[in-house]
């Protein structure tokens, strides 16, 4: 069988998965992400282990001055990060292990707050936020669902929504996409006449047509989120191989290296250029993504094609003693540099000009920083309506020290969509502090 008749399925299972293919012609393969280790759905609640509040509550415990650290010793393998056991021990968060020890935790207090907050500020069924810094540390994992399935002020707290792929990832999987498309040509300077592609991708964006009416270059199609344009590139340029060896490279079907149950997200590219295929490289159908997924792969073009591992232990406790983790493995290069930038460049023109510019560029932009992003948006009818919001990127454009995540399932009646609740959760991030 040849190369286009493959259906190429990128998959993981909850924290540990393989890179299926599935070979086959006919229709679009689709599978979940880790379905064992997904967080309830909103219309089919269970019992929450913590009791439901009227507000998302945490447990704050007595300040406890801890020793200077010993020699750095390493993550168990085999043992398991509860963080719904997580409590605040001091100025710093602590959660227990599977095997019975306590890990400090990276997070930093003030951005966690903040991350929860604007959680909770949104109301939405089902969210997530994550924050990591230049070295990969985790500075901010914050999940939160509603009992009701159509959200409300009373939450319950559950870190699960930020590692596993529960959402679509939308337009999002178009950083993925035009990274491709840069690695075969493409730069963000090329013109593409287009019609239509507003909410849809129809076979007659895919070529030339006396429809086509207005032109606009690459950079615009990613910082707007046109449709058609990305539909268009991406059939003239990719190779369905190519996609799915992309997606590959930036973590879709990958197994991460954290110590809770975690899943970057899965992708399943049709083995055949045409609409399914354009579709995907849109964002439309066959991909799914985490928050700390979308982190990450913010991260890897804000390092240059070269994240930094995600980690979230920083110590052991040994009784009163602190116990450094050695440090996370080195980068890999994902994508090379220079594509990296020409992303970057776009991703920079959707906080300035582009779908984020009323949350980055208007009466609200933090200061004179500038921000690099992609946003995302996808709706489902069934089981219940969800409006998929996404935000994904990092602070400041030129010299980034914050990556940051953010999905919320909203209901029908929302409040808040993903690039407002990242600007507020960068906007503490990135404000002085006192005496620095």
């Amino acid at each position: 069988m040849s190369r286009l008749g493959r259906n190429v399925l990128l998959g993981i299972g909850g924290a540990v998965a393989a890179l299926a293919v599935t070979i086959g012609r006919g229709e679009h393969v689709q599978t979940s992400v880790g379905t064992a280790d997904l967080p309830p759905s909103a219309t089919t609640p269970t019992t929450p282990t913590t009791p439901t509040t009227s507000t998302t509550t945490r447990t704050t415990i007595q300040t406890v001055m801890l020793p200077p650290a010993r020699s750095a010793t390493r993550v168990d393998p085999d043992a398991t990060l509860l963080l719904d056991k997580m409590e605040l021990l001091g100025d710093r968060y602590v959660a227990p292990m599977s095997d019975g020890r306590r890990a400090v935790l990276t997070l930093d207090v003030r951005l966690q707050a903040a991350a929860e907050k604007v959680l909770q500020r949104s109301k939405a069924p089902r969210g997530a936020v994550v924050v990591t810094d230049g070295d990969g540390r985790v500075l901010a994992l914050a999940g939160r669902r509603t009992v009701d399935p159509k959200g409300g002020p009373d939450g319950i707290i559950d870190p699960s929504l930020a590692l596993q792929a529960w959402a679509p990832a939308a337009s999002i999987f178009k950083v993925v996409s035009t990274a491709a498309m840069v690695e075969h040509g493409a730069k963000g300077s090329d013109k593409v006449c287009f019609h239509g592609g507003v909410r849809s991708v129809t076979e007659s964006n895919l070529v030339s047509s006396k429809q086509d009416r207005r032109c606009e270059d690459l950079s615009y199609g990613l910082a707007h989120s046109q449709n058609a344009i990305i539909a268009r590139v991406a059939h003239q340029r990719l190779e369905p191989h190519d996609l799915s060896d992309a997606a590959l490279r930036f973590g879709f079907g990958k197994p991460l290296p954290f110590p809770a149950p975690a899943a970057f997200g899965t992708a399943a590219i049709p083995g055949q250029k045409g609409v399914p295929f354009a579709r995907t490289a849109a964002g439309f159908d066959g991909v799914q993504l985490s928050a700390l997924g979308g982190a990450m792969l913010a991260g890897t073009i804000a390092h240059r094609g070269s994240p930094p591992t995600p980690t979230i232990i920083a110590a052991f406790l040994d009784g009163d003693v602190e116990q450094p983790v050695a440090a996370a493995p080195a980068p890999h290069q994902v994508i090379d540099a220079r594509v990296a930038a020409e992303v970057a460049a776009m991703m920079t023109a959707t906080c300035q000009k582009g779908s984020a510019a009323r949350a980055f560029n208007g009466r609200e932009r933090i200061r004179d920083i500038q921000v690099a992003g992609k946003t995302g948006t996808l709706s489902e009818q069934k089981p219940v309506y969800t409006q998929y919001s996404w935000f994904v990127g990092y602070a400041p454009a030129d010299r980034p020290l914050l990556t940051i995540s953010v999905v919320l399932g909203n209901a029908e009646l929302w409040h808040l969509k993903a690039h407002t609740a990242a600007r507020t959760v960068l906007a503490e991030g990135l404000r002085p502090r006192a005496g620095s």
